[in-house]
């Protein structure tokens, strides 16, 4: 048996949504580098922050070391070769505190003190912040505060006196090739540290003593 069917078509009405919301192209462009550069300004000073802490705490260490060192009665050889050690650590602590110092300084400074290049636009232009620390040697006008112009004497002081104590142990070990070696390591190494303090602080910084 065959059974027919009608069939028929039912016409279905489109509707029409609207389309999502969505900010103008010229709103998004202009906010997203500013963006950008305020996460990265954050993240720049958190890190030179933490550095400089680090940096801190490292002359805090040498200081009790030089404290303990100086309990006992140690060879003069012994005593010349872990003072240059000692001078060494100094000099990357002072290193590391500089470079923190004029990251966060540079950071600082208004917009106005900046030197982008005239063929890049002002929005587009990369904070002199982000230039510092590509080079140690990079100007920067700051003010140390009292703490940090405290923390370069003590950096400046603690290298007088491991040079003091390098030079008046060496003269007890004149016929000893090693020890003469460690002995100008170490002064290196602390004249490297009170030229870096030099700099940050100026010349008045040979005026002042923390002990």
């Amino acid at each position: 048996m065959i059974v027919g069917a009608n069939s028929f078509t039912v016409q279905r009405t489109s509707v029409e949504r609207p389309a999502p919301a969505s900010a103008p192209a010229e709103i998004l462009s202009a906010d997203e580098p500013s963006d950008a550069l305020s996460r990265l300004d954050n993240f720049v000073e958190s890190a030179a922050q933490s550095r400089k802490a680090f940096a801190e705490d490292r002359l805090a260490h040498l200081k009790e070391q030089m404290n303990t060192l100086s309990l006992f009665n140690l060879a003069p050889g012994f005593l010349v070769g872990h003072t240059a050690r000692m001078a060494k650590e100094l000099e990357a602590a002072a290193t590391d505190f500089a470079s923190a110092f004029k990251t966060l300084a540079g950071l600082e400074q208004p917009a106005s003190t900046q030197d982008p290049a005239a063929s890049v636009p002002p929005e587009r232009s990369v904070p002199k912040a982000y230039l510092d620390i590509l080079s140690d040697d990079a100007p920067v006008i700051a003010r140390m505060s009292p703490e940090d112009a405290e923390t370069a004497a003590s950096f400046m002081n603690t290298a007088y006196q491991l040079r003091n104590v390098v030079e008046l142990m060496a003269d007890d070990s004149k016929d000893s090739a090693s020890v003469r070696w460690s002995a100008d390591s170490a002064k290196d190494s602390t004249a490297r540290v009170s030229d870096i303090m030099t700099r940050l602080e100026g010349p008045s910084a040979f005026n002042k003593v923390y002990w």
